[in-house]
């Protein structure tokens, strides 16, 4: 039989290959799709019932909220939102401010980047930042006390 440990690694290495398909849309297209937070959010379901994962549904709570306030504000976006969300419900709660700073270390390169290049080419609609990519990395440096076996 597999064992609850392996369970768990198979699916973590799936939600990391669902979170590059998202860096790549994020960063071509600008957008993430709901249907890979919804692969993830499930999969995240499935480890908990079926691997050795756990449910941290307080923490993705409390930042849904916040951050559809955040998105009615118009300072992120809504997939941002809905991503984060959707892997903050895998991360355990000593984790949780761990993985919330270093996305902010993440997208801050990018941000200034952002900040430097409407400066000097000065496009019409504004720049935007492809967010995914940080809160994909901060997930993948997180996650990786999550492995059990395979590590």
């Amino acid at each position: 039989m597999i064992s609850q440990e392996l369970i768990n690694d198979i699916i973590m290495l799936v939600i990391w290959g669902c979170l590059l398909v998202s860096c790549y849309t994020d960063l071509t297209r600008r957008t993430i799709s709901n249907y890979i937070v919804g692969v993830i959010f499930i999969l995240n379901i499935l480890n908990f019932i079926f691997g050795d994962g756990q449910l941290n549904y307080s923490a993705a709570g409390i930042f849904l909220i916040c951050g559809l306030f955040m998105f009615y504000c118009r300072l992120v976006g809504a997939g941002d939102i809905k991503l984060i969300t959707a892997l903050l419900i895998s991360i355990p709660s000593g984790s949780v401010m761990f993985f919330l700073v270093t996305i902010t270390l993440f997208g801050l390169p990018m941000a200034i980047i952002a900040i430097i290049y409407k400066h000097i080419k000065k496009p019409e609609n504004g720049v935007t930042l492809p967010y995914g990519l940080a809160i994909s990395a901060s997930y993948f440096l997180t996650s990786i006390t999550l492995f059990k076996v395979i590590l």
